[in-house]
């Protein structure tokens, strides 16, 4: 969820916009259906849904017009539940669905990246803390991370009304 300025870029503000839903607080099966297509057949395949618990409850009682549910429930273990034939992954940190937000993203997820510039470097401060006879430590990590995109698009998003 990093806005990209001074902190990584996040998976949704990096998503581009497949569809913008009718509602402020639901989806319809035609607006996941749409979202879907709106990603270059390229990146379909190993494509997959993410959104937050809210939204995968919300999502789960959609039916398509012949009153079929569009979600698959994993029946193997191990197997991922699945959405129109894609894997879901549900991430707390997406937002849910209300005025303006990104609720649901889909796309080539893997193309999502963790940057890690640096291991991590651990300093012992012993001076600084000595007049109360503490040791301070300070732990220091870089990285980034983007969604790679070359103009391509590998992922899209549903903004709510």
């Amino acid at each position: 969820t990093g806005t990209g300025s001074s902190q990584p870029n996040g998976i949704s503000t990096a998503s581009t916009l497949g569809v913008t839903a009718a509602a402020t607080g639901a989806v319809t099966a035609d607006e996941l259906i749409d979202l879907e297509t709106s990603v270059d057949t390229a990146y379909r395949m190993g494509a997959g849904w993410m959104f937050n618990d809210d939204t995968r409850g919300a999502i789960r009682k959609l039916k398509t017009s012949d009153l079929q549910y569009i979600w698959q429930p994993g029946l193997q273990d191990g197997q991922p539940d699945r959405m129109l034939g894609y894997p879901v992954t549900v991430n707390p940190d997406v937002a849910g669905m209300a005025t303006g937000t990104i609720a649901v993203l889909f796309g080539q997820l893997t193309k999502y990246l963790l940057r890690d510039v640096m291991g991590v470097t651990l300093v012992q401060l012993n001076e600084r803390y000595a007049d109360a006879h503490q040791v301070g430590f300070i732990a220091i990590a870089r990285f980034d991370s983007d969604l790679l995109d070359a103009g391509t698009n590998p992922v899209k998003n549903i903004t709510m009304a």
